[in-house]
C-alpha cells in the first residue's frame, strides 16, 4: 500500500490510461447503433475507484472481494437498466430491470434452442462485468499487491482482440502502451523501496524522478518505433496468432456468431470474414482493403461458404457435415451435374481473412491440402461442398489455384428442368422454421403467373431487385422474423437480406434454395486479373434445378444479373430492373401474429369496468420504493456473506477455542495476521503488544486456548473467556486502519 498521496494519484491516472483505452476502442467500433457501449468506460472507471478505496483501506480481501463483486453486478445491472434505449423517460427502474431480465431469458431460450440470438443486451452486460472485474482487481493488484502485471496483461489481451479485427484502431494502444511501461516501472520501484527499507538501505535522492523520466522516454521510443513500422504488421500478427487455421477456434467463432449474432461494426476499418453462421443484423461498413487478387478467364462471383438452415434471424451451415482432408489435386468433389464447364483460377492472398478458400460456382479441386466440409446431397459419389479451408495458414502473399465446375446451362434448359428433386435435396433445402404467413402469400402473388420453377425464381429475383439497397438500417427486433422485417417494415437492406428473402420465399413455394457468401467479382486490372476488396464481400442465392445442380441468382439490384448459357459470367453492365412493388393488400395490414382480443370485464347492466375503477381494489404501487428495496436486498446479501465468513468452522468448539479463533480471525482481517512459523503464544504476545489497553485479556485468551489445545481435557466455563473476547473485539475495532504487523 502506498504511503504518499501524490504517488497514489499518479499511479491512479496511469492505471486508468492502461485500462480505459480498450473500452474506448470498443465504443468506437459501434457494435450496436442503439445500445450504449460507451457505458463500459464509466463502469471501468467506477471499478478503479472502488478497487483503489478498498486497496488502501487495509481490510483483508476475503471481506472486500465478495462486496466488490456483488456491488459490481448490482451497479452494472442498474446502469444498463437506466441506459436502456427506446424506453419512455418516465419508466420506473423496476420496469427497466424487468425488461433486462426478460431480454436475458429470451436470449437463453433462443440459444439453448439452437437458434441465433440477435439481441446484444446480454453482450453489453458481459462486457460491462468484465470491465468491472479488470478495473477492480487491477486497482487492487497495483495498490494492495504492488504489481501492475494483472491490469496490463488483461487490458492488452482485450485490446489485442479488438485490433485483430479492427487494425485501424491501433491509435488507442498508444496511451495504453506508454502508461503500461511507466506504471510497471513505478510499481517495481515501489517494491524495491520496501525491500531497501527492510534491509536498512537508504534511497538515493531523486531516484523516483529519474526512474519516471527514463521509463517515459523508453515508452515514447517504443511507440515511435512501432509507429514507423508498417501499420498492418501488428494486426496481421495478431490475426494469425488467433489461429484461424485451427478447427477449435473456428468452432468457437461459429458459436460466438450464434450467441451474439446481432453484433455488427459500423467502424470503417471492419473486415470481411466467413464462418458457418450468418446473422441478419443492422448497419455495417467494410473497409476498402484489398484482400485477394484472382486471375480467371472471365468474371465470376467467388464463393466461400454455403448456408442451408434458416433460423428466423439468419443462416447456419447445419450438421451433419462430412469433414474430410483432401490432398492436393484430388478430384472427388465434382458434382454429377449436366451443362458444366471447368474453369481454373489463380488466387493471391493480399490480406488473410481466415483460412476459407474461395472459388467460382462449385470448386472441385485445389492445389494445396484442404479440409473440405460437404453434404452428401445426391445419390452416388457426388457431394455438395459447403466450404474448403486451407490446412496451411493463409498469409500475405499466399497463392493457391482452384478448379471450379461452372454452370453453362441455358435459360431454355433450366426452364425444362422440372421438379424431380433428389430426396436429400428436399430434406435439406426446403424446410423452414415457422415464418409469418404473409411472407408465403407474397411469394405466391409474385410468382402467380410463372409457369416453371425457373420462371418463379426469376420473378422473385426481379421483385427483390426493385427494392432499394442500403448498408444503413436498424437491426430487426429480436422477436421479429428477419425476412418479414425486411420485406414489410424496413423495405430496404443489403445483400444478406436480399439473398435471404429470395431463398425463404423460394422455399415457401417449393423451390430448393440456399444462401451463398463470398465476394463479388472485384475490379478488373490491366493484366486481366480481378482485385477483390473487403467491401466486395457479398451474399447471393442459389436455386436447385435437376439435373443441372445449383444455379446462382442475384436478387440485389446494385449488382448485375448472372448471364446464362455457354460463356456465362456475371454481366459487365447492370440489367434494367423492373419497377415492381408489393402487391396491393399484401402485408400492409397484417401483423406477424394476430393477438386474441382480451374481453373487457363488465359490471351489472353491461357497463364496462375500468381497471382503475374504485370498485376494484388495486395493489399498492411499490415502484417508488424499488431502489430502497434493492439496496436492502444488497445489504442483506453482504451481511449474509460476512456472517458466513465469520462463523464458519466455529460450530462445536469450546469457548476458549471460539474466543481465540475469533480474535485471530478479526485481527487477521484488520491486517494483523499470524505468520506460518508462529505458535499461539508467540502470536498472542505480538498482538498483546499491539493492543496495550487489553494486553491482559489477549494473554488470558491465548493461555486458555493453549490449555485446550495442548493440555489434558478439562471442562470449561465459557462466561469468563467470552467476556475477555468482547474486550479484545472492541479494542480491535477501535484500531481499524491502524493495526499493522
Amino acid at each position: 500500500m502506498y504511503a504518499r498521496f501524490p504517488a497514489v494519484l499518479v499511479d491512479s491516472i496511469l492505471l486508468a490510461l492502461v485500462i480505459l483505452p480498450a473500452t474506448w476502442a470498443i465504443a468506437a467500433i459501434g457494435l450496436d447503433p442503439v445500445l450504449p457501449f460507451g457505458l463500459l468506460t464509466w463502469v471501468a472507471l467506477a471499478a478503479l475507484l472502488v478497487g483503489l478505496g478498498f486497496a488502501v483501506s487495509g481490510i483483508p480481501g476475503e471481506i472486500l472481494h465478495p462486496i466488490g463483486l456483488a456491488g459490481g453486478v448490482v451497479g452494472v445491472f442498474y446502469l444498463v437498466a437506466r441506459a436502456l434505449p427506446d424506453v419512455p423517460p418516465d419508466t420506473s427502474l423496476g420496469e427497466r430491470l424487468g425488461r433486462v431480465a426478460g431480454e436475458i431469458i429470451a436470449w437463453f431460450t433462443i440459444v439453448l434452442g439452437g437458434g441465433q440470438a440477435t439481441n446484444n443486451l446480454l453482450f453489453l452486460l458481459l462486457l460491462a462485468l468484465i470491465s468491472w472485474v479488470i478495473g477492480y482487481f487491477g486497482a487492487w493488484s497495483v495498490f494492495r499487491m504492488g504489481s501492475a502485471w494483472w491490469p496490463v496483461t488483461a487490458s492488452f489481451v482485450a485490446q489485442a482482440l479488438v485490433l485483430a479485427t479492427f487494425p485501424n484502431l491501433y491509435g488507442y494502444m498508444v496511451p495504453q502502451l506508454i502508461a503500461s511501461m511507466v506504471l510497471i516501472a513505478r510499481t517495481n520501484l515501489e517494491a524495491r523501496r520496501r525491500w531497501w527499507e527492510a534491509v536498512g538501505l537508504r534511497e538515493v535522492s531523486g531516484l523516483a524522478g529519474r526512474a519516471f523520466r527514463v521509463s517515459l522516454a523508453a515508452a515514447l521510443g517504443l511507440v515511435v518505433l512501432a509507429w514507423l513500422a508498417p501499420t498492418v504488421l501488428a494486426a496481421r500478427a495478431l490475426s494469425e496468432s488467433l489461429g484461424h487455421a485451427a478447427q477449435p477456434w473456428e468452432a468457437v467463432q461459429e458459436e460466438f456468431n450464434r450467441f451474439f449474432g446481432g453484433l455488427q461494426a459500423r467502424n470503417e476499418g471492419a473486415r470481411s470474414g466467413f464462418s458457418r453462421a450468418m446473422t441478419l443484423h443492422g448497419s455495417f461498413h467494410l473497409s476498402d482493403t484489398p484482400v485477394l487478387q484472382i486471375s480467371a478467364p472471365r468474371p465470376e462471383y467467388w464463393r466461400a461458404v454455403v448456408y442451408d438452415q434458416y433460423t428466423g434471424h439468419g443462416w447456419l451451415s447445419s450438421d451433419p457435415i462430412d469433414q474430410r482432408i483432401l490432398p492436393p489435386g484430388l478430384d472427388i468433389l465434382r458434382p454429377q451435374d449436366l451443362a458444366r464447364s471447368e474453369m481454373v483460377q489463380q488466387v493471391t492472398v493480399l490480406a488473410p481473412r481466415g483460412n476459407y478458400l474461395v472459388g467460382a460456382d462449385q470448386p472441385v479441386q485445389f492445389d494445396r491440402p484442404v479440409r473440405a466440409q460437404a453434404y452428401a446431397d445426391v445419390p452416388g459419389t457426388s457431394v455438395d461442398l459447403v466450404a474448403a479451408l486451407s490446412i496451411e495458414p493463409l498469409r500475405n502473399g499466399s497463392r493457391y489455384s482452384v478448379v471450379s465446375d461452372v454452370s453453362v446451362a441455358s435459360v431454355d434448359e433450366l426452364r425444362a428442368a422440372g421438379q424431380s428433386y433428389p430426396p436429400e435435396v428436399r430434406q435439406r433445402y426446403l424446410p423452414l422454421p415457422p415464418i409469418p404467413e404473409r411472407v408465403h402469400q407474397l411469394a405466391l402473388q409474385i410468382t402467380s403467373s410463372a409457369q416453371t420453377p425457373y420462371d418463379k425464381a426469376e420473378a422473385l429475383e426481379a421483385f427483390l431487385r426493385s427494392m432499394p439497397y442500403t448498408l444503413d438500417l436498424p437491426p430487426p427486433p429480436s422477436d421479429r422474423d428477419a425476412v418479414d422485417y425486411f420485406l414489410f417494415t424496413a423495405r430496404t437492406g443489403y445483400c444478406d437480406y436480399f439473398a435471404s428473402a429470395m431463398a425463404v420465399m423460394a422455399r415457401s413455394i417449393g423451390l430448393p434454395a440456399r444462401v451463398v457468401s463470398g465476394y463479388a467479382t472485384g475490379e478488373r486490372q490491366e493484366d486481366g486479373s480481378y482485385l477483390v476488396r473487403d467491401a466486395n464481400s457479398h451474399s447471393w442465392t442459389e436455386v436447385y434445378f435437376p439435373p443441372y445442380g445449383w444455379i446462382p441468382f442475384e436478387p440485389s439490384g446494385s449488382w448485375p444479373r448472372f448471364e446464362r448459357g455457354p460463356g456465362a459470367a456475371a454481366a459487365a453492365t447492370p440489367t434494367p430492373i423492373p419497377t415492381l412493388q408489393v402487391p396491393p393488400g399484401v402485408g400492409q395490414s397484417q401483423s406477424q401474429s394476430t393477438p386474441t382480443p382480451t374481453p373487457t370485464p363488465t359490471a351489472a347492466g353491461g357497463e364496462a369496468v375500468s381497471p382503475s375503477s374504485p370498485s376494484t381494489p388495486q395493489p399498492p404501487d411499490l415502484h417508488p420504493y424499488l431502489p430502497l428495496l434493492y439496496l436492502v436486498a444488497f445489504l442483506a446479501l453482504v451481511i449474509a456473506i460476512l456472517w458466513y465468513l465469520w462463523v464458519r468452522g466455529l460450530r462445536g468448539l469450546p469457548p476458549s477455542a471460539v474466543a481465540y479463533a475469533k480474535m485471530l480471525r478479526l485481527a487477521g482481517w484488520l491486517g494483523f495476521g499470524i505468520y506460518s512459523h508462529e505458535t499461539p503464544d508467540e502470536y498472542g504476545e505480538a498482538l498483546a503488544r499491539a493492543l496495550p489497553d487489553v494486553q491482559s485479556s489477549v494473554r488470558r485468551i491465548t493461555a486458555a486456548y493453549a490449555r485446550y489445545r495442548f493440555g489434558p481435557p478439562v471442562e470449561e466455563r465459557g462466561e469468563g473467556v467470552l467476556r475477555l473476547w468482547r474486550f479484545v473485539r472492541n479494542a480491535l475495532l477501535r484500531r481499524i486502519g491502524r493495526l499493522h504487523r
